[in-house]
């Protein structure tokens, strides 16, 4: 495909996702953690205009890295130099929200991140067992993920698998 006229998407999420458009005769699977796929610029942006697809732009599940081209297919305006309309964060970025912010400065960026990009942050936070109270509090408000009782879970069950192995 000519670069020109390609769009290349990114599964940000850490689950594969499919992207079905049977007006198109489409079914088309993408790997998680970032792994990227390529469509025709002219047939991803009548992708677009089905709510599943475009749902799954605007909510950071799939991300478009070509400032440019967001440009091009409406996704961000055409004087942003960089993403105002769908943000996604680097794991550098879920540590630095989680651990350097304020309480107010995460709050203001929370704000901004769509349901999906919360999602991952919460998972973060919890897979390395970043408890700052007030900032897990917030995000169990925005999406209901309670991180401190899930760290406190997967405590309880490490602890409960090693003395099962000392008994065993």
């Amino acid at each position: 495909m000519d670069k020109d006229n390609t769009v290349t998407v990114k599964n940000m999420t850490n689950s594969p996702v499919t992207i079905m458009s049977r007006n198109h005769h489409l079914i088309r699977e993408i790997a998680p953690h970032g792994a990227s796929t390529y469509f025709d610029k002219t047939l991803f942006e009548q992708l677009l205009f089905e709510p599943g697809i475009k749902y799954m732009i605007d909510s950071g599940i799939l991300y478009i890295e070509d400032m440019e081209t967001k440009k091009e297919l409406g996704i961000e305006p055409e004087d942003a130099k960089e993403p105002v309309n769908v943000i996604v964060l680097t794991d550098k970025q879920r540590r630095q929200y989680m651990v350097n912010l304020s309480l107010d400065e995460f709050k203001e960026k929370v704000d901004k991140l769509g349901y999906e990009q919360v999602e991952l942050l919460a998972d973060y936070a919890t897979a390395n067992k970043l408890i700052d109270f007030d900032k897990c509090e917030y995000i169990k408000k925005k999406s209901g993920r309670d991180i401190i009782s899930a760290i406190r879970l997967t405590r309880q069950n490490q602890e409960k698998e090693t003395q099962e192995n000392k008994e065993g």
